[in-house]
């Protein structure tokens, strides 16, 4: 295992993890159950986030980048330590003009996970019966705050 505050103690490595430094950013090098994977802290706010996976693409070589961590929920129906998986993901805080008049190859606002993915989540979720609740629906980011008013344009349908 890693020394320090490192996220090898997140995951259970096999052996022990390099870390690499870039960008102030600590990287974790290491194997679980013989795949190679590379974590991180990024932070909080999207641009850290953003900044973190575009490292662990070109600089690791990553192509799937799974987020895990803690924020703010609105659905209701929803308590502390239940699991949102997102089936795509939107900026609640940005125009939506600027991301498809702006940017031609987006047809949608949204960006959908893979797949493959949902159905690996799933069956991986049905293995270990986790405690609390776990949905696969919609998540919005962004930098500012939502209140009661904002809730209804952001929240997801149901599927």
């Amino acid at each position: 295992m890693c020394g320090g505050r490192g996220v090898c103690f997140f995951f259970a490595v096999e052996k022990d993890c390099k870390v690499t430094e870039k960008a102030m950013l600590k990287f974790y090098e290491g194997k679980i159950h013989g795949i190679e994977v590379a974590a991180l802290f990024s932070g909080v706010c999207k641009v850290n986030a953003a900044i973190a996976a575009q490292l662990l693409i070109d600089v690791f070589g990553t192509d799937i980048i799974i987020n895990s961590g803690t924020a703010g929920g609105m659905d209701r129906a929803l308590k502390i330590f239940d699991t949102v998986i997102s089936t795509e993901v939107c900026y609640h805080d940005v125009a939506p003009d600027i991301l498809t008049e702006f940017h031609p190859w987006m047809d949608s606002v949204f960006f959908e996970t893979d797949r493959e993915l949902i159905e690996l989540s799933k069956a991986a979720v049905s293995k270990i019966k986790p405690k609390g609740k776990v949905v696969w629906e919609r998540m919005a980011t962004g930098e500012s705050f939502i209140t009661d008013e904002g809730r209804q344009r952001i929240l997801p349908r149901r599927y």
